[in-house]
């Protein structure tokens, strides 16, 4: 079991640049923010957490899966994008396993360098959850290089993360 404590390092690999970054873990669905020199006003942002998000698939050949989060100011928003390919099979197999019920867990960690400076869990729409999973279904049924996904969401990112917000589908907390 790994323990996670605020104030200490981060028991595992951490994002080298600035920005967040979406994994699929063994327990679930994950979102590493990575904000070095990390102030005090943007942790409790980040503690308030957001009351709104929102969910987009590109509708290019590669479908593209992009979330964006709305924290409050000075944290501001943060986006994410998933590719499924790059996660380990027996991951998705569980995550996608709707038997007992829609896996609606996301979990946040605030990192400032190693440092884990918060922690936040949060369930997420059951019509985002399902939305995200039928994109998911289809990466997995296309056969693309990463050298393609990249590429589509170079095209996507030169889009505002507001106008990304906007074609998504938002969601309330």
């Amino acid at each position: 079991m790994t323990l996670f404590e605020v104030g200490k390092p981060f028991p595992g690999p951490v994002p080298i640049k600035e920005g967040a970054i979406m994994e699929l873990w063994s327990d679930g669905l994950t979102v590493l923010i990575q904000m070095p020199d990390c102030k005090k006003t943007e942790i409790q942002a980040f503690r308030q957490s957001f009351q709104q998000y929102s969910y987009f698939e590109t509708s290019l050949p590669v479908p593209i899966a992009i979330w964006v989060f709305d924290f409050p100011k000075p944290h501001g928003p943060i986006d994410v994008n998933f590719n499924a390919k790059l996660a380990k099979p027996e991951y998705i197999e569980n995550y996608l396993d709707d038997k007992q019920g829609v896996k609606n867990l996301i979990t946040f960690y605030l990192l400032d360098g190693k440092t884990l400076r918060g922690i936040k869990a949060v369930g997420l729409a059951l019509g985002a959850v399902n939305l995200f999973y039928a994109t998911i279904r289809k990466q997995l049924s296309l056969d693309y290089t990463q050298a393609e996904y990249d590429r589509y969401l170079e095209a996507i990112c030169s889009y505002s993360m507001e106008e990304i917000f906007r074609m998504g589908r938002i969601f309330k907390k």
